[in-house]
């Protein structure tokens, strides 16, 4: 009995750790409508049976802005999307901005890829972990959005992860 409990445990470990790599490629996906219930709604690419959920509630910030996030996610994709109330604002300039704070909050970052909507990056946690994650920057005519991997419990997402779903959000349809 217990040289077929080792055996299952073997044979379930092998099958589990030779699990296909994720593949955004391979990712059937769609335009979703996000923040629908709002009059400026944004557009964002996800896979094909992703959910909205709600996120914090908005946060009025001394009446200059209001601040407020939801989340999408299915399976192996899940994203968090701020979104910011103020209008007039330029892509490039959230993107550098962004780009900024996160070289001076990490210890130690690697921009990986960067385009016109965002960047892709390494950065160095404090104890040590590495952390690959994404910022792309949609806006709207009264708001912008910033969308980034949700926190993961343990707070570190894989290159592989991160890839994954910054590839997804990015694919053109």
């Amino acid at each position: 009995m217990l040289r077929f409990l080792f055996l299952f445990l073997t044979v379930s470990f092998t099958f589990l750790s030779c699990s296909e790599p994720l593949d955004a490629e391979k990712i059937e996906v769609h335009k979703f409508l996000l923040d629908s219930e709002s009059k400026d709604s944004i557009e964002i690419v996800v896979p094909k049976g992703a959910v909205e959920f709600p996120g914090a509630q908005p946060e009025d910030m001394l009446g200059l802005y209001t601040i407020y996030s939801k989340k999408v996610r299915l399976e192996d994709f899940a994203i968090e999307v701020e979104f910011i109330t103020l209008s007039g604002v330029e892509q490039d300039d959230i993107v550098q901005e962004k780009l900024e704070e996160i070289k001076i909050e990490s210890e130690s970052f690697r921009l990986i890829k960067q385009q016109s909507d965002g960047f892709f990056f390494e950065s160095k946690e404090i104890n040590g972990d590495l952390n690959y994650s994404f910022i792309k920057i949609i806006v709207a005519k009264t708001k912008y959005a910033v969308v980034f991997p949700e926190p993961k419990p343990d707070g570190n997402t894989s290159m592989e992860e991160a890839k994954f779903m910054y590839d997804i959000i990015n694919k053109q349809i």
